[in-house]
């Protein structure tokens, strides 16, 4: 019940944004560079690969869609979350993150410049890690006993989320290539499936199982054409 006057608050602040959109896309403006595609930074740290597709409503509109599938795959860092038992944590796993941008000022042309941005986004995530549990044995002389020791663990994450934030995207002078950095407030979802009770994937903001308010922040390298 806590999150719900947040969810309040973002639903207002979307509303918003898709009133902006219609205002700023009214109005002829120079043609300019509509398609771009680029890589998120942040999320390697966290065994993630973030390529973004954008293009832009049409010519003269300052409103684009940005959509960006994801993929993990790799160890898990102490940077995004707590290690389990056994220090060998992996993750595997997808998601997609899709946005409408809206291009401020009047002096903007195709993709650059300041921007906001809203939209919703989904993951999913298999985490394999070591932890001591129960489980029948089969001793030497054919008898099964119950051993408590570390074994392989699974959990499976599910998320939801929705986020707005506020941002730049800077060409480097004379290039098609630029990059873009952004900063918002969000809220987000979660459920999970383990093999052992409990789960280990919700330490911080950062972490494959958090859930609740988090602030997305993000850099990332392009090119647009």
């Amino acid at each position: 019940m806590r999150s719900l006057p947040m969810w309040g608050i973002l639903s207002a602040g979307l509303l918003s944004l898709s009133i902006a959109a219609a205002a700023q896309s009214v109005g002829p403006r120079p043609a300019g560079r509509l398609h771009s595609v680029k890589l998120g930074m942040a999320p390697v740290v966290a065994g993630g690969f973030h390529v973004s597709g954008e293009k832009l409503w049409s010519p003269a509109s300052r409103s684009a869609w940005v959509v960006t599938p994801q993929l993990y795959y790799g160890p898990v860092s102490n940077f995004t979350s707590d290690l389990s038992e056994g220090q060998q944590d992996r993750v595997r796993g997808y998601g997609l993150d899709v946005q409408h941008r809206i291009y401020l000022g009047e002096e903007t042309t195709g993709v650059e410049g300041f921007y906001i941005a809203y939209g919703p986004s989904y993951q999913h995530f298999r985490l394999a890690f070591q932890s001591r549990s129960w489980a029948p044995e089969l001793g030497a002389n054919g008898l099964t006993y119950y051993e408590y020791r570390l074994r392989p663990q699974t959990e499976v994450i599910d998320r939801y989320g929705v986020c707005a934030v506020i941002g730049t995207q800077t060409f480097l002078p004379g290039t098609p290539l630029f990059v873009d950095a952004f900063l918002g407030i969000g809220l987000r979802k979660a459920s999970s499936r383990s093999t052992v009770n409990g789960t280990r994937y919700t330490s911080g903001m950062s972490d494959y199982g958090h859930e609740g308010s988090y602030i997305p922040l993000g850099f990332r390298i392009g090119a647009a054409w």
